[in-house]
């Protein structure tokens, strides 16, 4: 990982959580190679647990132009109860978490009368 690349360390980017992509704002080119070009991916791994649909993605964001490590990217995602959990974390992109439920009417948001 490479924080001579970034313009921030791991920026909060509240809710979001993104499994794939990135986030270019961040980024401001390659400390290696002086290349602004576009980010790719490396050792993408999805591992994903039948029992109870668990789901975690773990890859490398490089430079395109020679393949220097700026940034390893952790997504997951679980079901516990009523909510779907979602969290991101990585250097580049920002760290985000957010919970979802899973039933019609959230009952966080259930009005007290």
């Amino acid at each position: 990982m490479c924080r001579n690349c970034l313009r921030e360390d791991c920026p909060d980017r509240g809710s979001v959580c993104l499994e794939s992509g990135v986030y270019l704002l961040n980024y401001k080119g390659c400390s290696q190679c002086g290349e602004r070009s576009s980010v790719g991916v490396s050792d993408r791994e999805e591992t994903t647990n039948e029992e109870d649909g668990d789901e975690e993605v773990n890859f490398k964001h490089v430079c395109e132009s020679c393949n220097h490590v700026v940034a390893r990217h952790e997504y997951t995602f679980t079901v516990t109860e009523e909510y779907q959990e979602y969290t991101m974390n990585c250097l580049l992109c920002g760290y985000g978490e957010a919970t979802v439920s899973i039933l019609p009417d959230d009952p966080r948001e259930q009005k007290l009368f």
